[in-house]
């Protein structure tokens, strides 16, 4: 039996999306196609976050996690991006938990897709570092993180995510698209090898040629 995958997805719906909207949801849309596509198998977790944290839907098999639409992605508010995290990472692992165990998933991976620096959350940044160096080190959780309008780098350093494992997404339609698509690249890969390379210079180099068109 193959082992599983499974993938908890923290999207941005704070206001500032709005000016990528469409592209947002043709991009997460594109990306579950992708996985469906893929051998093996894997489930879904999806958050939607803007001054609070929605739990869209839980562990649903690739083949069945719905799409986005104009109705399920409404951006407004502000960016609880802290409280996100947290809150992803924390019921994530009770869901887990609460799987037998020989259909837990072998392989972990939380993307963290944002426009905008925290300015909502109650959750300090130190709690959101230790608990992803926690299940990173203890669980061997991969973590992925997005970032627009900021050094994604830092800020995913700041949180204790790799900085290869983070990705500058220019804030575009086209920055969108190509995230998604670096992202998916990276999600088959570890459900092909139970871990994620993280973003390569081609990726890089794909959202600066968006910055400039």
């Amino acid at each position: 039996m193959t082992q599983k995958t499974h993938v908890t997805f923290v999207l941005d719906s704070s206001g500032s999306m709005s000016k990528i909207r469409e592209d947002t949801i043709g991009g997460f849309n594109t990306f579950l196609a992708d996985q469906q596509a893929e051998p093996g198998r894997a489930s879904v977790t999806l958050y939607d976050f803007n001054s609070g944290v929605t739990q869209v839907y839980e562990g649903r098999p690739i083949g069945d996690a719905p799409e986005l639409d104009e109705e399920t992605y409404t951006p407004g508010g502000q960016t609880a991006l802290h409280d996100a995290i947290t809150t992803a990472v924390t019921e994530t692992d009770e869901h887990i938990r609460q799987l037998p165990k020989k259909v837990r998933p072998g392989t972990v991976v939380v993307v963290v897709l944002t426009d905008g620096r925290e300015n909502a959350s109650e959750t300090p940044q130190e709690r959101v570092r230790d608990l992803v160096e926690e299940y990173r080190e203890e669980h061997d959780w991969e973590f992925l993180f997005i970032g627009a309008n900021q050094d994604a780098a830092l800020t995913a350093a700041e949180m204790g995510i790799d900085r290869d494992k983070s990705l500058d997404m220019s804030h575009s339609g086209e920055g969108a698209e190509e995230a998604y698509a670096s992202t998916s690249r990276n999600i088959s890969e570890a459900r092909r090898e139970g871990s994620v390379g993280g973003y390569t210079a081609e990726d890089r180099q794909r959202q600066e040629d968006a910055d400039g068109a």
